[in-house]
């Protein structure tokens, strides 16, 4: 087997857990949703399948048992409650285990026994009428199967003839065929389907089994039906599908009846049906497919990462070339060069949109983790995910996974209150928490909000003043004492637990944030609840930039994190020992990137003024000159430049020469912590 099947196989598989999960958590929440129990049906069929061929026979194993139990809850015969759901979510969590590696088969054996216990053995509580009593085993069940190949069948390989020698050893059967224009035969030398088959069975296996038949066939090409014999309607999915093949000429249930209860003897002759009830029908319609569903291909990040690099360069020489054309005036160069810039920009969007995922697919895996922490802490929660369309950088996406995290966290143990403390503030008893994404101009905003107690910050200042951030007859505004939750250490929780307490929180959401050039806002009202949001640039590849000089240097400060520019004179701005400027009436910390740099001082009469608002934190910047507005193609810098930690990055100007990304994050904290 070589690593890339492997690596395909579980990262299906994960993809299919993942799905699981959600399943789960919808199913509890609606026990009565029925296409959400076909859905776990459907994942533990294809997880049992997949795991079978590739060897891992105990997630083959764990899958079959729960796959019966969820065939059981589709007939009807077994209730969904809060015990099976926890329990299901287990054997995801060993199965996921068991993809990294783990030696799990002891507690996969011990989960196999309680499922079967609890929900395959007798004293199962019924609640559907069944024909025979709990003490009689069926001996075999009726099946209506409809079997609609996709018409390019044979390229991916598949022989519907195989799977229907199949079905004909499985027990008794008959079998009509329903062919458009040609015969099945000439469809088969001409290598397309255009024929359904309409498959009475009479088996002793069970549905799952009959399924396995179908195991490399899309979903919307076959139908598996169990028919009861005391049932007195047909199921109306089948019904539809008999009427389409049949145009009602014939009432659906007649004929299905007639044909359940005249089954022959098992086939054994040729695999088509001596007889064909019907005549081919040019009317009936070929097998359908969901051809407006897109394809995907799972990419790995290094090939993508590789590709941009390749594509940034590709921008580089195009700039360049550019600019040398110019100086030779010739049309057809210049329009020939022209065309290449558009494809190279065509190219460039491509692919950075290849790297783009959307944020739902992070989002929804938290819907586990708060049904947990939910049920751990005693509160009833109500989770609304809005937004997930937005798409965003796959790299950043990962970047705040941990972040998110913390935050989710916060805002059901800090935030939300009990039931019993919800009903008597006059609260519906169940806590509101939702997560919104949307875009807003170049950046996406990603925000939880809650409806709770909010943040308490009378102790938020007993604890600032105590731990010495602040004296205690010291005014501070507002969300000066909301900013302070972020420093490393705070809490306001007295007690240590395995959700809060450590004042590790906010401040690890701070920095990684930071990492990625994103930034943080905390908005709260006293019994209303709390905002936080988390501004994030779409991409990490393309930055838009203002370029500035500095000396002979070219620096660029990102444009999400300038407020202001204005011209003042050199000798306005240096008049004073300290270094400040007035700002909107108040005073904010002066560098000036020429002393930071060690640089000579200018001698410019005016000098630039670039405000800098970075977590709702103000400095001004100094510069020479403002070139204009960039967009950066952004380089990771080497390791010449490791003992620089002012600069994010870096990125080649059309001329060759490099420039430098300020990190004005970092340059604020240096500057204040002087």
């Amino acid at each position: 087997m070589t690593d890339d099947i492997l690596s395909g196989f579980i990262e299906e598989v994960r993809e299919l857990l993942l799905q699981l999960e959600n399943d789960l958590i919808t199913l509890e929440k609606e026990p009565d949703q029925k296409e959400t129990v076909n859905s776990i049906f459907r994942v533990m069929h294809t997880l049992k399948g997949s795991a079978g061929m590739m060897g891992y026979k105990n997630i083959q194993d764990l899958t079959h048992e729960f796959e019966s139990v969820y065939d059981q809850i589709r007939e009807g015969n077994l209730e969904v409650g809060s015990e099976l759901i926890d329990i299901t979510l287990k054997a995801k969590d060993i199965m996921l285990s068991m993809l990294a590696g783990e030696d799990n088969e002891a507690q996969s054996l011990n989960l196999i026994r309680l499922i079967t216990g609890k929900y395959t053995g007798r004293g199962n509580k019924i609640v559907k009428a069944s024909a025979k009593s709990d003490d009689m085993e069926v001996s075999s069940h009726m099946y209506v199967i409809i079997f609609s190949p996709d018409k390019d069948i044979f390229e991916r390989g598949l022989d519907p003839d195989k799977t229907l020698k199949e079905l004909i050893t499985s027990g008794e059967s008959y079998i009509l065929l329903h062919e458009k224009k040609k015969s099945w035969e000439k469809q088969r030398e001409e290598k397309k389907c255009q024929t359904i088959w309409e498959i009475y069975l009479r088996s002793s296996q069970p549905v799952a089994e009959i399924e396995d038949k179908f195991l490399f066939y899309e979903a919307d090409e076959f139908n598996v039906f169990e028919i009861s014999s005391l049932q007195l309607e047909i199921d109306p999915v089948l019904s539809e599908k008999i009427a389409r093949l049949y145009k009602n000429k014939i009432m659906p249930e007649q004929q299905l009846k007639e044909c359940l209860d005249q089954l022959p003897q098992p086939v054994s002759a040729p695999l088509l049906p001596a007889e064909k009830k019907i005549e081919s029908l040019a009317e009936v319609a070929p097998a359908e497919t969901q051809q407006n569903e897109e394809a995907t291909i799972n990419v790995s990040s290094h090939k993508l990462d590789e590709l941009m690099n390749l594509v940034s360069e590709l921008v580089t020489v195009t700039a360049t070339m550019s600019m040398h054309a110019s100086r030779f005036n010739d049309p057809k160069l210049t329009n020939t060069l022209e065309n290449i810039e558009k494809l190279t920009k065509k190219f460039r969007n491509n692919a950075l949109d290849l790297r783009l995922v959307p944020v739902g697919s992070l989002l929804v895996r938290f819907k586990r983790q708060i049904r947990d922490l939910s049920k751990e802490l005693g509160k009833k929660v109500n989770l609304l995910i809005e937004g997930q369309d937005i798409e965003i950088d796959k790299t950043i996406l990962k970047s705040i996974e941990s972040p998110l995290q913390h935050i989710i966290r916060n805002s059901i143990d800090h935030g939300l209150e009990t039931e019993q403390e919800r009903i008597a503030k006059g609260k519906s008893p169940e806590g509101l928490l939702k997560i919104n994404a949307f875009y807003s101009g170049a950046s996406v905003i990603i925000q939880v909000q809650d409806d709770g107690t909010g943040i308490n910050l009378e102790r938020v200042r007993e604890c600032a003043v105590k731990k010495g951030y602040i004296l205690a007859d010291q005014k501070v505004a507002k969300q000066e004492l909301i900013r302070l939750i972020m420093e490393p250490g705070f809490t306001t929780n007295e007690n240590i637990t395995m959700v809060s307490g450590r004042g590790v929180g906010m401040d690890v959401v701070r920095k990684e944030l930071n990492s990625v050039g994103g930034s943080l806002e905390v908005f709260t009202e006293e019994n209303l609840g709390t905002s936080i949001t988390m501004k994030l640039p779409t991409t990490l590849t393309i930055l838009d930039t203002l370029m500035v000089n500095v000396d002979q240097a070219q620096i660029l400060i990102p444009i999400m994190d300038i407020e202001y520019c204005f011209k003042e004179i050199q000798s306005n701005l240096f008049q004073k020992d300290n270094r400040y400027i007035q700002y909107k009436n108040n005073p904010i910390p002066l560098v000036s990137l020429r002393e930071q740099f060690k640089f000579p001082a200018s001698e410019k009469e005016e000098l630039m003024v670039i405000v800098i608002n970075k977590f709702d934190r103000r400095y001004a910047i100094i510069a020479d000159e403002i070139v204009g507005e960039h967009q950066a193609v952004i380089k990771p810098l080497g390791d010449l430049f490791v003992n620089q930690p002012f600069f994010s990055g870096g990125s080649i100007m059309v001329d060759g020469k490099l420039a430098f990304i300020l990190d004005s994050n970092f340059l604020f904290n240096h500057i204040t912590n002087i």
